[in-house]
């Protein structure tokens, strides 16, 4: 449930429909992720400030002057896009917590995590997530298991499809999809 899939109709599915776990450090992804686009907004706040400083300097010139306004206003709605994106980024980490059994790391996990970093060639936060997710599908009682990611590239190695094939976990790419499949085995 990154930040390229939507994950509404997932979360706003019946507990009764759908179980959903979710290893704990993809909350932390989603934080990393936002906090990117935070530095990326505080950039561009102060590329805005430089150049209206430079603009403020030259206040006889009509064009200057419009060029300032706007500058301004965009700034303006710079900080309103952050503060949106911040209470999107608190919206959906709640919804998560509330919806989603949140897998925990363990020692094996992460144990496990660091051979799989050799092993599947993942990077470190990607093994751990995979080490969760087959933590959790060995104690789950659950039945059918699936697996939804839109990183593709990292979790579409065949060496990673077998792990999760052979945990009895079926992969998805899209909400839609793993959505349908879930309602589907009930």
């Amino acid at each position: 449930m990154g930040q390229e899939l939507s994950a509404d109709p997932l979360l706003s599915s019946s507990e009764v429909e759908v179980s959903i776990a979710l290893p704990s450090i993809c909350l932390m992804e989603a934080i990393s992720a936002f906090d990117w686009k935070r530095i990326e907004r505080n950039r561009l706040k102060d590329e805005l400030d430089r150049q209206l400083r430079q603009l403020l300097r030259s206040t006889d010139i009509p064009t200057a002057k419009q060029l300032a306004a706007e500058l301004t206003q965009a700034d303006l709605t710079n900080e309103r896009l952050l503060s949106e994106l911040f209470q999107r980024l608190d919206d959906y980490l709640s919804r998560v917590a509330r919806r989603a059994e949140l897998i925990p790391i363990s020692s094996d996990v992460v144990d496990h995590g660091v051979r799989l970093v050799r092993e599947a060639e993942l990077d470190r936060d990607d093994a751990l997530i995979l080490a969760s997710i087959l933590a959790h599908s060995q104690n789950s009682a659950s039945i059918n298991k699936a697996f939804l990611t839109g990183n593709i590239k990292d979790f579409e190695k065949d060496s990673v499809k077998a792990l999760l094939a052979d945990a009895g976990i079926k992969q998805f790419r899209s909400t839609h999809n793993a959505l349908g499949w879930a309602l589907a085995q009930h």
